[in-house]
């Protein structure tokens, strides 16, 4: 089974940028090349396509070059990775020439082990150095591992917060996951009320509490008031836009992706803060929550059981070789 996983292509470097690249030593440049997707393929493990601990990887880097200036020849990719628990077989795979905004992938794929000792849920970092007619550069990605289980239901009881006007520190409510231990792999978020005459002056963030972020919706409502039983969600059908009237209730999707909060430690403070940027108006976080799936893994197929010893039901020669052995096999009389 094969599963992709992809990152949306950032904006083209500016033109400056790039003539800065074009002028430093084609050693030391940082070309416009980026990771577009990863393509896995279990070639061992348990079969259920889900990179996990335990499994061996047929791995595609699909790479895509955002530079509109230039095509780049002669691509070879090396892949490897610092993490204790990936073991990378073969790590070296030719390209085809990388054209401007069209993601390439490598022609044979590169082979990955995860060991059995692996996290469940905690992305794993790799490194492709590309040799390129420009020259050399990185591609550094991370490839996710498990998939969500069940979600859990959490409210938070730091409520309410009043959100100071006009301040850039803005406020954060705190959220407490108890346990010790576990990677979260999908999270809802959602806002049962925030209390504001003013919903264009806010900004929505939710924290984890590895200290990673997601904007969740910034600047939007004007003048309206509130946000009442909204929530968050990468499966969303629609973002709430400049058109979305407050209080926005019902299910939006957030300005950016909650899917990066996948492989956050589960366990600890999680945070919503939220930042008022202009004055004359006020509110607070009356009520907040999020639904947490947990990382999960299946666990690997154990090794079937040895073959029985052969034997020669006692028709060899030596002491005894008229005595069957004792086995289950059905020996003809002797």
């Amino acid at each position: 089974m094969r599963r992709m996983i992809r990152t949306q292509v950032r904006q083209v470097v500016m033109a400056a940028a790039l003539a800065a690249l074009a002028a430093a030593p084609a050693a030391h440049a940082q070309l416009a090349v980026q990771h577009d997707s990863t393509v896995v393929s279990e070639t061992a493990g348990n079969g259920n396509g889900v990179p996990e601990p335990g499994d061996t990887l047929a791995l595609t880097e699909n790479v895509v070059s955002v530079d509109p200036d230039q095509t780049f020849t002669g691509v070879s990719g090396t892949l490897s990775s610092t993490s204790p628990d990936v073991t990378v077989g073969a790590s070296s795979s030719a390209y085809s020439d990388l054209l401007f905004g069209v993601p390439t992938p490598n022609s044979s794929p590169y082979s990955v082990a995860l060991a059995s000792t692996a996290e469940c849920g905690a992305p794993l970092p790799f490194d492709l150095a590309l040799q390129t007619s420009a020259g050399p550069t990185d591609v550094a990605f991370e490839l996710p591992t498990g998939s969500a289980g069940p979600a859990t239901s959490y409210d938070s009881s730091d409520v309410p917060r009043a959100i100071p006007d006009g301040d850039l520190s803005g406020v954060t409510s705190a959220l407490t996951v108890a346990g010790s231990g576990g990677r979260a792999k999908h999270v809802v978020v959602r806002i049962g009320k925030i209390t504001h005459t003013y919903d264009g002056d806010l900004t929505v963030w939710l924290v984890a509490p590895d200290g990673r972020s997601v904007m969740l919706v910034s600047h939007k409502g004007a003048d309206g008031d509130n946000f009442v039983d909204t929530v968050f969600d990468d499966s969303a059908a629609a973002s709430i836009t400049s058109r979305t009237v407050a209080p926005f209730t019902g299910t939006f999707r957030p300005a950016e992706p909650l899917s990066e909060m996948d492989g956050a430690p589960l366990a600890g403070t999680w945070a919503l803060k939220i930042v008022d940027d202009s004055s004359g108006d006020f509110g607070s976080i009356d009520a907040w929550g999020a639904d947490i799936s947990p990382a999960v893994c299946a666990p690997q197929q154990p090794p079937p059981p040895p073959s029985p010893p052969a034997h020669d039901c006692g028709k060899g020669s030596g002491k005894g070789a008229l005595k069957p052995p004792k086995h289950d096999h059905v020996c003809p009389n002797v």
